[in-house]
């Protein structure tokens, strides 16, 4: 490097051809040499982000050009190119001055944490056993069933293939570089979400903070979803399961009349497992069968976390394998149902006029987001426990390809037993009419043009075709009696809210051949997913904890029940009469506002830090060799 001295020359001192490099000492020369191949090798992997930052002489790109085909003559045009290097190369920047300090900073802030650390007595951080571990666990956060649920209704509502194209330019557009900023910065910074941020930047240590009560909150909601699958698995070993028929009422013969004027899948739900209330007003006391069924979901969740990261790549391992067979199977065996290819065509649908509707492209944005779980804290702390010199982006990349493939494996299974529900539904809806309709004209009340076909082979086609060609008086009349049956409105009445998976997919796998075999795969498929991101959200908040009381690592067990008994008494909240709502409104209305201001703030805090106009800076923050 050269001198204050020498920087304050004049301009023309210092574009001197390499001849007139004053003689250096021979240790001084090998340190610029090893300093200048560094940036060669740089250089090669920046291509043309380097223009401008350097300044390059004629005789520089004559020697590049000359250089001649023996080793010998390369190894000489090397030596030219370094000691031009050297004579040539400008005065830093203030700003980049600033960088090399901020990483100086950084390390030796961590030498002097580690042997603080270590002079207390607190046990050192773990790292993850290998890289497969690591990459199982950002697998298994990405694994939301809430997103896949999402991704599907998307499809459906918001253009079908025009809202996948929009989802995979936001995706390479913003959800990637969030992604690798995420693991970029938890992987040099060595820090778990709390603590990272502040030390950063001081202004903006608010971030870490909003991001553990976010990941606190959120993992204690989904953590009662658990809670709902391992209810109704309570329920599938009887002889006949109890969503299937109304119960009957106590000392008597009938059914329950609630039960009667809705279904018994609605009624199980809401009076059953939930027992709601019909306001949010009205509160009581938490339910004791979802209370316990909570309480085992934690416990479960304990027992796979009991040795933290040394031992849940093996949990890991076989809760991701499970539910991607179970996925497998249903597509198999939903693709020969009746109606399954009704849901299936709307995959190759396209509206072309939609892509440039602004809503799509915010939908896609935001289903990007959540899909990959930006800003709740888990990516920073999970990536915290890597080698700094891992390649993040490249995890990045492969994280976004995996996202990927699952959502192509889940959307047709999704639309395929969509499909099978709305054609059933509609076929049993035009029977149903169809003997109303009947008892109607033997009554007289309708005249005997209104009386129906028979419906046998495909009653949907021809119950429809018969009301088409009656003349628009008698059609007004008949549906005034009788509702419209259609395939299409019973498809688009897809949501992508919990209960839909509990009310539509439970009745539509009670239709199956062998539906108590395929009732267990279906919850087995629900309660693996779940357990799968809740596992990511409860490490993520331990090894924050962690991070920031290293008196925490000495007991990480009692950490782990402590930090799931006050989940399990904050969930207990969600499981009163009125918990469904609250639940709704915190994960359809509250949880988009903090996530989004935390991502601003994150990449507020990364551009004061390091820089935001020099992507040479970013290659060097994330590409960073292993400290000394």
């Amino acid at each position: 490097m050269r001198s204050t001295k020498e920087g304050e020359n004049e301009p023309s001192k210092s574009r001197a051809s390499p001849s007139d490099v004053p003689q250096a000492s021979e240790s001084n020369m090998e340190e610029s040499v090893s300093w200048d191949s560094k940036l060669t090798d740089m250089d090669s992997h920046l291509g043309a982000w380097e223009v401008g930052m350097l300044t390059w002489s004629p005789s520089t790109w004559i020697a590049q050009a000359q250089v001649s085909e023996t080793r010998m003559a390369k190894a000489q045009a090397w030596e030219t190119l370094a000691l031009a290097r050297i004579t040539l190369q400008p005065k830093p920047s203030v700003t980049e001055l600033a960088t090399v300090t901020t990483l100086e900073q950084e390390s030796s802030e961590l030498v002097n944490r580690m042997s603080r650390e270590s002079s207390e007595g607190y046990p050192p951080r773990q790292l993850w056993a290998s890289k497969v571990e690591y990459m199982l666990a950002i697998m298994s956060y990405l694994l939301m069933p809430s997103g896949v649920l999402r991704f599907a209704s998307g499809w459906v509502h918001k253009g079908s293939c025009s809202f996948f194209i929009a989802y995979i330019l936001m995706l390479l557009g913003i959800g990637i570089p969030l992604l690798f900023l995420e693991m970029a910065v938890g992987q040099r910074a060595q820090q778990s979400s709390a603590d990272m941020w502040k030390n950063l930047s001081p202004w903006f240590g608010g971030v870490g903070y909003s991001m553990v009560m976010v990941c606190f909150i959120t993992n204690t909601y989904l953590n009662v979803f658990n809670s709902w699958i391992l209810f109704y698995m309570s329920h599938i070993f009887y002889f006949v399961v109890p969503w299937d028929q109304c119960p009957l009422q106590r000392n008597s013969s009938n059914f329950d009349p609630e039960c009667e004027q809705a279904t018994s899948y609605t009624y199980f739900w809401y009076r059953k497992t939930l027992k709601a209330s019909d306001r949010i007003e009205d509160g009581g006391q938490p339910s004791f069968s979802l209370g316990m069924s909570l309480f085992l979901s934690f416990c479960l969740i304990c027992a796979f976390l009991v040795n933290g990261i040394k031992s849940i790549g093996k949990v890991l391992f076989v809760l991701l394998l499970v539910p991607y067979s179970i996925i497998v199977c249903f597509l198999i065996r939903t693709l020969s149902m009746d109606g399954a290819e009704y849901g299936l065509k709307h995959l190759l649908i396209l509206k072309v006029a939609s892509i440039s509707d602004l809503t799509i492209w915010c939908h896609a944005g935001i289903q990007v987001l959540f899909d990959i779980g930006l800003g709740f804290g888990p990516i920073v702390s999970l990536a915290s426990h890597v080698p700094d010199f891992n390649n993040c982006m490249a995890d990045a990349f492969l994280m976004a390809l995996f996202k990927i493939i699952t959502l192509l494996m889940t959307t047709p299974f999704l639309l395929s037993i969509l499909g099978f529900w709305a054609t059933t539904t509609t076929h049993h809806c035009c029977k149903k009419n169809q003997e109303t309709l009947l008892r109607l004209v033997a009554q007289g009340i309708l005249p005997p043009d209104a009386q129906p076909p028979d419906l046998s082979g495909n009653p949907t086609s021809n119950y429809n075709s018969w009301l088409s060609s009656l003349p628009p008086p008698l059609r007004s009349a008949v549906l005034s009696v009788v509702p419209e049956c259609s395939v299409q409105k019973q498809f688009l009445k897809i949501k992508d809210n919990p209960r839909f998976l509990f009310l539509i997919f439970t009745e539509v796998i009670s239709l199956l051949p062998g539906s108590g075999f395929w009732i267990v795969l279906f919850f087995l498929l629900l309660l693996t997913l779940g357990l799968c991101s809740n596992l990511m959200f409860m490490l993520g908040n331990v090894l924050t904890l962690q991070d920031t009381f290293p008196f925490c690592r000495r007991q990480p067990r009692l950490l782990i029940v402590c930090v799931s008994m006050a989940m399990f008494l904050c969930g207990l909240i969600f499981i009163q009469p009125s918990g469904i709502y609250y639940f709704s409104l915190l994960s359809e209305c509250w949880v988009a506002v903090p996530v989004i201001i935390i991502i601003i703030c994150e990449n507020l805090a990364v551009a004061w830090a390091y820089g935001a106009d020099s992507p040479k800076r970013w290659f060097v923050f994330s590409q960073s060799g292993p400290r000394s």
